[in-house]
Order: C-alpha cells, then sequence, then structure tokens
C-alpha cells in the first residue's frame, strides 16, 4: 500500500473516531445520544471499521502484558488521537486527556515519531482539497 494512502486511512480513523464520539453513529456513541439502529449508514468510510474495534476493545478480555492486536490498534489509534486533539478540555474521546498527560513525560525520542506520524497524517489530509467529501472539518 502506497505511503500516503495509510496516513490516509489513519485521518479517515480519526475522522470516525471523533464522529462515534460526539455525534454517535447508528448503534455506538456518546451516552447522551439516542441512536438507532435503523438510521442509514454515515458516509465516512473507517466508521463501520472503526465501530467493530471500539466494540472489541470495550469487551476483550485479553489483559496481558502484549495482548491483544485489536486493543493495541484501538490504543494507538487514540493516542494519534490525543495528538492531534484541537479541543482536548472539551473532547469526547475517551482518554484523550489522559494521554496528553502521558504525552507531558514521555522520551523525545518517543515524542519525536509520534509528531512526524501526527505531520504525515494532517499532510494528507490537505491533500484531499477543500471540497472533499471526505474532509468534514473534525480535526
Amino acid at each position: 500500500m502506497e505511503e500516503r494512502q495509510v496516513y490516509l486511512q489513519l485521518y479517515e480513523a480519526m475522522e470516525a473516531l471523533l464522529h462515534i464520539c460526539r455525534d454517535g453513529c447508528r448503534t455506538i456513541g456518546p451516552r447522551d445520544k439516542l441512536l438507532r439502529a435503523s438510521q442509514p449508514a454515515c458516509g465516512l468510510p473507517a466508521c463501520k471499521g472503526l465501530e467493530t474495534l471500539v466494540r472489541h476493545f470495550a469487551s476483550c478480555k485479553v489483559r496481558v502484558p502484549g495482548g491483544c492486536v485489536h486493543c493495541k490498534r484501538m490504543w494507538q489509534l487514540l493516542e494519534l488521537h490525543s495528538r492531534m486533539c484541537t479541543e482536548p478540555d472539551d473532547c469526547k474521546v475517551p482518554l484523550c486527556r489522559q494521554f496528553r498527560v502521558k504525552i507531558r513525560h514521555q522520551s523525545k525520542k518517543d515524542d519525536s515519531k509520534w509528531k512526524m506520524l501526527v505531520n504525515k497524517v494532517i499532510a494528507a489530509k490537505n491533500t484531499l482539497g477543500p471540497f472533499s467529501a471526505r474532509c468534514s472539518g473534525l480535526l
């Protein structure tokens, strides 16, 4: 897969994560939203896969070091979101504030790797242009 495509998929995952946590999507979302499985599917390509990942993350029983590959992926997406979040005080994404605290105490080497990833995801988002159907301004 082309490198740029990977960063676009990560951007779409960030959009979908924010959408699920802020607005809710069909059968998954914040507790204060009334969700209906009968409502039409949203237009975010990553939403269905992320919904499955969130459900797994919430119910996974593997609690060992090294753990579950799906849960690791969810942890990585949550950390990436926290590094890209522009509204940390009002953010509805779980663990966003906790990750930001963790980031402050992280080594410079780890921090620089994450910053490079964030910059590449943002650059991929910017290549979509202002009129892209996928670009909803959620980040």
